[in-house]
């Protein structure tokens, strides 16, 4: 009989709503392992979110079954007053999910610390089974001052909570760091560092010119894709800014939020469905993202599967991903940084192809199931 994981997430992905997609990939490779697998992903009561069922099974490529469920619970706030009643809630809601389905898990894994990482503790806790946190949060979150993870440490007693935590899989060694340096976790605990991982049956390298006939791009034209959140801290202002000084530069911008660029040579803009992106990112020439603040990007992983050269931050969440091999790494908050290397990229073909080079062969080593097997084997569920 083969061992069941219950992975608790704050959202599955549905067909219109991508978030976490790259967790249902790891849980997919995962499954394909031969694991029972079962996602409780609480929902907020009468949140003004899509509804979906409180049940629900996805099969994987492989006809392995997963098996979803959809609670609701209470979240009060996550103010120090009340984020002790918010946690509860949530941990309730997974409890009781467990055995209301009558559930056997043998371990238990929470997506990012809060809330499902401390629900996941406490569920190991109660069941006296190993229990996993995976750390993907953006660094930013664990600058002093920054909340609820400021909060949940002075008021709601999380250090002790997550020392209860089996280990803790952390997508860059500088998660890993920023927990230990700002203590919420002793240096002692087991961290595992693994970058996250591309499904490399949906992001791979493809013919340029017949991807741009798809889009209806030019073949002679330079163009750059950004894909992520209209943000600050995704850096499209700086971006939008340093491409209006660039002269025959055209653009693509995936997703969506308040911080929309207005450039000119605007390609594209907007969200697509995550399986035309692959599409996107191979008719472009060169990846941008000017992010400050990430775990580990996927948006990045994914643009060096499709083979393409990355300009980013020179922040330390991207040393386990981007070498002078594969990018061009900026200071983000500099406009004229960012404006020079996509200059650099147009104008010297022969070093762009060379991180094209770099980029696919980096990619090779972050595939979703090398990932699915390093993690598995620490938490020794393969040898």
């Amino acid at each position: 009989m083969s061992k069941q994981i219950c992975f608790i997430l704050d959202w599955y992905p549905t067909k219109t709503n991508n978030g976490c997609v790259f967790a249902k990939h790891l849980i997919y490779a995962i499954a394909d392992k031969g694991f029972d697998c079962v996602v409780i992903a609480p929902r907020i009561k009468n949140a003004n979110t899509e509804k979906v069922p409180y049940e629900r099974v996805e099969k994987t490529e492989n006809d392995n079954e997963i098996r979803i469920f959809t609670p609701t619970y209470l979240h009060l706030s996550s103010r120090k007053q009340t984020i002790r009643l918010s946690m509860n809630n949530h941990y309730k809601a997974v409890m009781k999910t467990i055995k209301g389905e009558n559930l056997k898990p043998d371990v238990v894994y929470g997506h990012f610390i809060y809330q499902c990482g401390l629900t996941a503790a406490r569920v190991g806790s109660k069941l006296n089974i190993p229990s996993y946190c995976a750390c993907g949060e953006n660094s930013t979150r664990f600058e002093k001052g920054n909340q609820p993870y400021t909060t949940g440490f002075e008021y709601a007693n999380w250090k002790s909570i997550l020392e209860t935590l089996t280990g803790i899989v952390s997508v860059s060694s500088n998660n890993k760091n920023l927990l230990i340096e700002n203590e919420y976790i002793s240096d002692s605990m087991k961290i595992g560092v693994f970058p996250n991982g591309v499904d490399e049956r949906k992001f791979f390298t493809t013919d340029k010119a017949e991807a741009r006939k798809k889009l209806g791009f030019s073949n002679d034209a330079f163009i750059i894709v950004f894909t992520g959140a209209f943000t600050q801290r995704k850096g499209i202002n700086e971006l939008n800014s340093a491409l209006k000084n660039c002269t025959d530069v055209y653009s693509v911008f995936l997703g969506r939020g308040d911080c929309e660029p207005d450039c000119d040579k605007i390609l594209f803009k907007g969200s697509v469905p995550n399986d035309m992106v692959s599409t996107y990112l191979n008719a472009a020439d060169v990846f941008v993202l000017p992010t400050k603040g990430e775990g580990c990007c996927n948006a990045i992983v994914e643009a060096l599967a499709c083979g393409l050269p990355v300009i980013s931050s020179d922040l330390p969440f991207n040393d386990d991903v981007l070498y002078k091999n594969n990018s061009i790494r900026v200071d983000v908050n500099s406009v004229k940084e960012i404006e020079n290397a996509i200059k650099r990229l147009k104008n010297d073909k022969d070093y762009c192809k060379k991180l094209c080079e770099g980029a696919i062969a980096s990619a090779k080593n972050l595939s979703i199931e090398t990932r699915a097997e390093n993690i598995l084997r620490f938490m020794e569920l393969i040898k």
